[in-house]
């Protein structure tokens, strides 16, 4: 019975522990996450979607980059019976300590999407993959129990090829910049171990490609 409650304290505190504790601005900053998503399209006649997304972030001595891969079922807009969304973004920037609580600095940024959509009652596969470049403003902060991560960026268009099926692809100058902003939230589950929520909108400049608001919810693995 003594055995049994000794296990039973050191359960209570290992859960309870890291909710009562003050967390690190850093605390999540080196940390490996799988999600699940849902993303909807707010164009006229977009789609709502769901997929999964990998992330990974590492903090060093005020540096810090994350990295994401993001994988979406479904065509962004609707009228079709198949399609995907891909995503690649990359963030490399640098983190002043502004108090106890609060870390912020720039960051450089990139991301690579492709959203593909297709018709099998009509043989129809089209796609349209963008590349943009630029930067933003990155801050981590945490509170008694929880951590918070936040970024707002503007990338500049590089390049943005659209291929229909029977043609060749076309590769257009005036490409489409984006705005883009997000939040996570992380809840310490257990140690070295979070479940983070997040909220992020990117919105591109030009007609023909999707403005997109998605929800994630995933673990993460601090080291």
């Amino acid at each position: 019975m003594i055995q049994k409650k000794i296990w039973l304290t050191a359960l209570i505190l290992a859960i309870t522990l890291p909710i009562g504790a003050e967390a690190s601005v850093y605390g999540v900053m080196n940390q490996v996450g799988v999600s699940g998503n849902v993303q909807g399209a707010t164009n006229q006649y977009g789609n709502t979607t769901g997929g999964l997304g990998l992330r990974a972030s590492l903090y060093n001595g005020g540096l810090f980059g994350t990295a994401k891969y993001r994988h979406e079922f479904g065509a962004t807009y609707q009228g079709y019976t198949g399609g995907n969304t891909n995503t690649v973004g990359l963030k490399f920037g640098y983190l002043f300590h502004a108090s106890n609580i609060l870390a912020v600095g720039p960051y450089v940024g990139y991301e690579y999407n492709r959203f593909a959509q297709s018709n099998r009652y009509y043989d129809y596969h089209s796609s349209l993959s963008t590349n943009d470049l630029g930067g933003g403003l990155y801050a981590a902060t945490a509170l008694p129990g929880i951590n918070f991560t936040g970024y707002i960026g503007y990338l500049g268009g590089i390049s943005e090829t659209q291929h229909v099926s029977g043609f060749a692809p076309d590769t257009f100058n005036n490409t489409s910049d984006l705005l883009q902003m997000g939040v996570n939230a992380y809840y310490p589950l257990m140690a070295n171990v979070s479940l983070y929520v997040g909220l992020h909108d990117d919105d591109f400049t030009q007609r023909g490609a999707p403005n997109i608001l998605r929800g994630d919810v995933g673990l993460g693995m601090q080291f």
